[in-house]
């Protein structure tokens, strides 16, 4: 995996914190959570801690902004990050 495609789910995800338009906010949010989680399962199984806690962090705000917008949490795959619990 090139740096390229590591840092795919940083501009996903700041694209969905600075989406303004109602419209497009939930496709931003679902692209950058599954980049996300994708990127996690990378992680996963090559053992990357600080990434992986920054993808943490990111899904975790992504959550708060759903909740804040009223958005469904579908579309999640049902996975919480095993750090993410014991993080807060």
């Amino acid at each position: 995996m090139n740096v390229g495609q590591q840092d795919d789910w940083r501009v996903l995800y700041q694209a969905a914190l600075l989406e303004l338009d109602p419209a497009k906010l939930a496709e931003r949010v679902e692209q950058a959570y599954k980049a996300i989680q994708s990127r996690m399962d990378f992680l996963m199984r090559n053992l990357e801690p600080a990434e992986h806690q920054a993808l943490a962090d990111a899904l975790a705000n992504l959550r708060v902004l759903r909740r804040e917008v009223g958005m469904p949490m579908s579309g999640t795959r049902g996975k919480e990050p095993a750090s993410s619990s014991s993080s807060q």
